[in-house]
Order: C-alpha cells, then structure tokens, then sequence
C-alpha cells in the first residue's frame, strides 16, 4: 500500500538501494513495516526480470532467422527451462540463422515490425509446454496471432500438451483455434505425450502432427555430481495441484521419518523475506541460466525428491536424482511418466500412502545415470521438419 501511495518516493530513492540501504531504512522505517521493506525488494527482482532484452530483435537482411516466440519472462522455471532447451536445440543445429527470441509480453509491440522484415525463408518456432488451451488464454492467443499473420511461413509448434476444459468457453476457444490452426498449411503442430497427440491429430487434420518428449529431456544437467543429503518436497500451490494441506503434511511426515535434512520449495524463482514469506520473481533472458543451474543444484544435493510438478519429474530425470511423482489433476504428468518410466530412479504414485516404500527403495538404489538417447532420437522428427524446404 505504501508503495501504491507514494510511488514517487519509492522510484526516487529506490535505484540506489544497496548503496545507500542504511540511510533508506532509517529513513523508512518510521513509516513502513519490515514486510513493507523486504516487498520493495521482491518488487526490485520483479521488475529486473520484466526488462526487454532489446539487443535480440535485431533482424538481418543478409541472413535467415529462426523467431522463438511467446517465450515466458514469469518465475515458473519449468517453463524457462523449456525455453533453455529450445534455444539449446537451435543453436546446436541451425548455425547459420539467427536466432530472435521475443517473449508473450513483448509479441505485441513486434508485429508490426516482424510483418516488415520477415522472409519467406524464415521459420516461426512457437514455445512450448502446457499451455495449449483455454488454462492459460494469453498464451493461446499469441499463438493465434502469429499463425494468423504470417501464413506463408513455416511455423512449428515446440512440443506441447493441449487441454481446454469440458466447457461452454472451453468448446468455444477451442473450435476457434480448431479453425485458426487448420487454415495453415505450414504449420506443424508436436505434442509431448500420447493423450495430447491423439487429441491434436483428431482437431487438427489440415496440420503435420507429430509425437516427441518435452523438450526440457534435451538435456543433462547430471554434472557435476553433488553429495547427496536429505529429501526435497516440491509441491504444487497453484490451480493445477490437487493435493490437500492435509495431505501435503503427511507427505512431509512421511519424508521426515527418513531424513534429517528436508527441503520444501518449489520449481519457481522465489525470494523469502525474513518474516519467511515467499514471492515469486520475473526471470529475463540474461537471468535464466544462472536461476535454472540454481535449481538444478538444489535437486543434485538431495537422496530424494518428492514432487506432483512435471517438471520437477524432469528436472529429476536430467539431474539423475531419485524421484517420486504423485499424479495431478489432468493427464499431463503421468504421460509424461511414460516417456521416463525406465529409468530406474523415477516412480509414479497414484496414491501417497505408496510413498513411504518408494523412500526406502530409492534411499537404496543405484543410480544409473541419465541417458537421453531415446529423446533424441524423437527430436530428429523436429529437425526434419525444420530443414524440409
């Protein structure tokens, strides 16, 4: 509130927060409370995320480029690790064009300019991840766009899960894209798991559908190797989790009777102020790798992971660390299971009370260290499509 009121204030001497923190607090504190202060700090990390990375739009007349489009600046580090892979995959295939990244909040201030100086040669990579529906509409809406605007180029749809809800607007939003996506004829459209391919090859008879893993499984991130100690909960608290408070404090019970040291924390950027409040930070594009590595070491220097986040599963999987997965409320994350389901250090729950055995076992395994050959071999379908002329 404080903030809201005196805005001014806050702009004029905030920039120099950490040169002159102690003179700021003392000037503060007569006025505002310690939560108020460690909120003018979160503000701070969220708005060095929100920041456009100018220096990436910069086409070339000379040269062919390769757009990535909707990509997230949000804190949900599954999804900027999406991204990570998918520029990962580009620049290790496709050297010779330049690669342009423009985020979901920045699509549409570039319109204009990519209608002016895209070519016939240049290729339109759409991000992906779980939010093909009505879940997450913004998304789907710059989708919409692009596909609309830019029909006689080659668009491809990195790999994705397609829900809309069994709703007047969820059938509604989804005829709508049925008649967007379908009036493309370049356009190729990869889910990540079964349910979402048979769905898509069924709405979408006008587009090249095809099947490949989520796009993250690119990678591994198993070295270097960290000590193992204690368990990690990360645990859904948005729409998509299912658990109860109840049941998430039994599953820290649970994990509490076999370990000593036990972290709970979630697949997102957060900050905890000293009244051990969590918020959520925007991530920018110079951020993202020193925030995924973070996260990923905090996987490597755990025995065990309990998660119901897909991409907790698969941070797991490419870190080589055990993991038990409880199912959430759509299909996603246990089809996504099927792609992991050998190797050994990864298990699926249906139900928690399965939980305490798997502990034990997994405090015991072996772990045989992530392979992706099988994804790989999936992705060489996205690379054909990307090189066919």
């Amino acid at each position: 509130m404080f903030i809201a009121n005196y805005s001014n204030l806050y702009t004029t001497i905030y920039p120099g927060y950490k040169k002159n923190k102690t003179k700021i607090i003392n000037l503060l504190k007569p006025i505002i409370s310690k939560k108020v202060l460690n909120k003018m700090k979160y503000i701070k990390l969220k708005g060095k995320g929100s920041k456009e990375t100018k220096y990436l739009y910069e086409t070339k007349p000379e040269q062919n480029h390769i757009f990535l489009i909707g990509t997230p600046n949000h804190g949900n580090l599954g999804d900027q690790a999406i991204v990570y892979a998918e520029n990962k995959m580009l620049e290790d295939n496709f050297k010779d064009f330049k690669m342009i990244e423009i985020t979901t909040v920045d699509l549409i201030k570039h319109i204009k300019n990519l209608k002016k100086n895209v070519k016939k040669d240049d290729i339109f990579m759409l991000h992906g991840g779980g939010n093909l529906g009505n879940e997450y509409f913004w998304e789907e809406e710059g989708r919409r766009k692009i596909i609309s605007e830019f029909k006689d180029n080659k668009i491809i749809l990195f790999p994705q899960s397609i829900y809309f809800k069994d709703t007047e607007n969820g059938k509604l939003e989804f005829d709508k894209t049925k008649m967007i996506y379908n009036a493309h004829k370049k356009l190729t459209l990869i889910a990540r798991e079964d349910t979402s391919y048979s769905v898509m090859k069924e709405a979408f008879p006008n587009n090249n559908v095809i099947l490949t893993p989520d796009i993250v499984m690119y990678l591994n991130k198993t070295n270097p190797i960290q000590e193992r100690n204690g368990a990690l909960l990360s645990l859904r608290k948005d729409r998509e989790g299912v658990l109860t408070q109840t049941q998430k404090d039994e599953i820290k019970n649970m994990a509490e009777k076999n370990f000593d040291n036990i972290i709970i924390t979630d697949t997102v950027a957060e900050y905890i102020t000293k009244e051990h409040e969590v918020l959520e930070y925007m991530i920018n594009v110079n951020q993202r790798e020193k925030e995924l590595n973070k996260k990923w070491d905090q996987f490597k220097k755990v025995q065990v992971v309990i998660t119901d986040r897909l991409h907790g599963m698969v941070f797991c999987a490419i870190t080589s660390t055990p993991c038990i997965v409880i199912a959430n409320y759509n299909h996603k994350v246990k089809d996504t299971y099927a792609w992991l389901k050998d190797l050994n250090y990864i298990k699926f729950v249906n139900d928690i009370e399965e939980i305490p055995g798997l502990i034990k076992e997994l405090k015991g395994i072996e772990i045989k260290e992530y392979d992706k050959t099988f994804a790989m071999k999936n992705y060489e379908k996205i690379l054909e499509v990307m090189k066919q002329r």
